[in-house]
């Protein structure tokens, strides 16, 4: 019967203080647990990362942040002007998704640069 392999590593405090708080979070037994729960994750985003037939994780992410805030920031003009008493002017309406689209567009840039 094959046992299971052990693997020991150093880290730096930064780097276990990320093991513990990622344990703590989703109530592990153990930090070997948690490392091993990480490493897992982190292979299966590198064996689909090289894959040239489609989107890599982040590119889906990345367009998938593209799409919620942009319905979003529709959903909200869509909202505002359906309960709006002044009724709807379609040219305005229309420049007005424009402008909210360059808003949404200008959040994505900024969410993706690292920008809170």
């Amino acid at each position: 019967m094959a046992r299971n392999q052990v693997i020991q590593v150093t880290c730096s405090p930064e780097l276990y203080s990320n093991v513990v708080n990622y344990k703590n979070s989703k109530n592990l037994s153990s930090d070997a647990e948690a490392v091993r729960e990480l490493t897992l994750f982190a292979l299966r985003l590198l064996a689909h990362s090289d894959n040239d037939e489609g989107l890599s994780t982040r590119e889906l992410m990345e367009t998938i942040l593209t799409y919620v805030v942009k319905n979003q920031y529709t959903s909200s003009l869509v909202h505002y002007q359906t309960f709006n008493e002044g009724g709807v002017d379609l040219n305005k309406a229309s420049a007005k998704h424009k402008d909210v689209i360059e808003k949404a567009e200008y959040k994505i840039a900024q969410i993706l640069n690292g920008v809170k």
